[in-house]
């Protein structure tokens, strides 16, 4: 039986495991040779790491949620002026008075305020799973430096940064 000498993430289970006679040691799964031992290289079959494309979706759906926040947010000032301007235009007509103008400009603020707030609060969700997927991701046993910055979508030079 032959051993590599590092260990790997296995692209088939998400454990870290040594290749034995070309099988992950864990699953008994084939794997392939790393692609490259050079420090701070990751190889093909960490690339596809079951853990580290779970921390990417993860990811992925952080920075939809902020998305969503924010397309919000601007759904409600596009309404709030629309209602605006609606109101201001059926002042202009002849069943148009000051109290319809001030209940159009009161109901494009509300529309606006409310989206608004649905709007913070959509993107801080999404802002509150990327804290706790920075976390996770920080502290798993299951990943190496190059791994998480990997997950996390930084460069690689993060990684090879050396604390002092």
């Amino acid at each position: 039986m032959s051993e590599s000498g590092s260990a790997m993430i296995c692209p088939h289970c998400g454990w870290e495991a040594y290749r034995v006679d070309g099988r992950c040691s864990h699953c008994k799964e084939p794997v392939a040779e790393p692609a490259s031992t050079g420090v701070g290289a990751v190889s093909s079959e960490s690339q596809g790491s079951p853990v580290v494309n779970r921390y990417r979706d993860a990811y992925r759906v952080g920075a939809a949620l902020v998305a969503l926040g924010n397309g919000i947010k601007i759904v409600g000032a596009i309404l709030g002026g629309i209602i605006l301007l609606g109101s201001l235009a059926s002042a202009n007509n002849q069943f148009g008075g000051g109290g319809l103008v001030l209940s159009g400009v009161f109901a494009a603020v509300v529309v606006g305020v409310l989206f608004w707030v649905c709007g913070v609060m959509v993107a801080a969700q999404g802002q509150i799973l990327r804290a706790t997927l920075d976390t996770a991701v920080a502290s798993s046993h299951f990943l190496t430096d190059p791994e998480r910055a990997d997950a996390m979508g930084l460069a690689r030079s993060v990684a090879d940064r050396k604390i002092a």
